[in-house]
């Protein structure tokens, strides 16, 4: 696994880098006086499958790159030692990312220093546990080869969270969470699959590995097919809310804020981060169920509806939850959709519910819809100022707007840590609603 560089804390990354290559670089002096004469067939074996991962990398959620490597790099631990693990890395590291893909100086290094690190570390645990390099005896060495498995991920995932974290961020913590915790089934059954390997080597020798090149390209396959679809959801997601692009670009232009709003808001309530995953999807598909045509002249009118118009717009939660719900990843979404105009009072719509049977997160919506829509100019009026905006939800809450959200909110405006985004002007809106029409025209 490794991460794309581009400092977002500079001091803190260039300390983090450089005590990565400084650990790398003295536990291969060690190592190289601690290992012996390497194994020439496994080594061209391992290294052949290294060049092959490193050049089929799988994005991840959050930033940064992975690949099923543990199958591989767990029997080359155990039976090249760290030492020789580590420079086979190194080397393919320095031939894919440095001179066929030529990524950065920087990148190249962090990553060759961060699987040294890591290599040594799950070495230590499989000797802590009296594991032997070199000598596998099975089952003797059951426990030894889990617990390097398990360091091994651990170290990985948690060194290539750092990095994310002070690159792109947010907290390492959320970062692990979105992009490991999810699926820790896969990363297990690699751990798996690598003590399946060395058995293998143990009962048939070197060319027990070629036999594992199958279940490896299989292995590598499911992963990135399991990274694309979580991927393909999002942009599945984001397409959808540019349907709304053809009743109103303004309600499209208003869901892609509230959605960057709902994430800084669902994470400064502690929400976990597959909540604030869900939070983020029901945001830019909240107005979905605004897509009939009988919405297009409500949403542009400049006076006061009538109650009739007042009744179609209320439909549209439910309406939205409806489309939503038919996508079997996005159910929970479709229950923040559909309730996000309920109110803590029972006064809100479609099922007048309090505060306690809604979801945390349609309460984060209900606010950041809210929010958004006083701070950006309306048909019928001009943007709020966010003191203004801010003293109309301190004003509603615990009646219109959950009282601990909006607490939340207004504790990260003060920090500085929610900052109003850019929205149009009643100019720019008057401009994006006459462009589709003369291209009809």
């Amino acid at each position: 696994m490794s991460a794309a560089l581009s400092p977002r804390h500079p001091a803190l990354f260039r300390l983090y880098h450089s005590a990565m290559l400084v650990a790398a670089a003295v536990l291969m002096w060690l190592g190289w006086h601690a290992a012996g004469p390497p194994h020439l067939l496994p080594l061209l074996l391992v290294l052949a499958f290294m060049l092959y991962s490193d050049s089929h990398p799988v994005q991840l959620p959050s930033g940064g790159y992975a690949t099923p490597s543990t199958i591989l790099d767990l029997p080359a631990l155990v039976i090249l030692g760290p030492f020789w693990t580590s420079a086979v890395a190194v080397l393919s590291t320095l031939i894919v990312q440095g001179v066929v893909q030529r990524k950065p100086a920087i990148k190249v290094s962090h990553n060759a220093a961060m699987f040294t690190v890591m290599y040594f570390l799950a070495a230590f645990a499989f000797e802590a546990a009296e594991g032997r390099i070199g000598l596998v005896a099975l089952p003797r060495d059951i426990v030894p080869l889990l617990l390097a498995g398990a360091v091994y991920f651990l170290s990985n995932s948690l060194l290539l969270s750092t990095v994310i974290a002070l690159t792109t961020g947010p907290s390492p913590w959320r970062v692990w969470e979105r992009n490991f915790f999810r699926g820790i089934l896969h990363y297990l059954s690699f751990i798996a699959l690598g003590s399946l390997v060395v058995v293998t080597y143990v009962a048939l020798g070197p060319w027990g590995l070629v036999l594992c090149a199958v279940p490896f390209l299989v292995a590598h396959h499911s992963f990135r097919l399991y990274m694309e679809i979580r991927a393909d959801l999002k942009d599945f997601v984001r397409a959808l809310s540019e349907v709304l692009e053809e009743v109103d670009p303004y309600t499209r232009h208003h869901s892609v804020r509230v959605s960057q709003y709902a994430v800084r808001l669902a994470r400064g309530l502690h929400m976990p981060e597959r909540e604030v995953e869900e939070s983020e999807y029901a945001a830019l598909v909240h107005d979905l169920g605004k897509i009939g045509p009988q919405h297009q002249h409500i949403l542009q009118k400049p006076g006061t509806l009538t109650y009739e118009e007042q009744r179609t717009l209320r439909a549209h939660p439910a309406a939205g939850a409806d489309i939503v719900v038919k996508v079997r990843a996005l159910r929970r979404a479709a229950e923040i959709v559909r309730s996000h105009h309920e109110r803590p009072d029972g006064q809100g719509y479609p099922f007048g519910l309090r505060s306690a049977d809604v979801p945390l997160g349609a309460r984060v919506l209900n606010v950041c819809d809210a929010f958004d829509a006083m701070t950006s100019d309306r048909p019928y009026r001009r943007a709020l100022s966010v003191e203004s905006a801010l003293r109309e939800l301190k004003r509603g809450a615990g009646t219109q707007f959950d009282a601990p959200v909006v607490e939340c909110l207004v504790r990260l405006h003060e920090a500085g840590e929610f900052p109003l985004l850019p929205s149009p002007s009643s100019e720019d809106l008057l401009m994006l609603r006459l462009k589709p029409r003369r291209a009809q025209g």
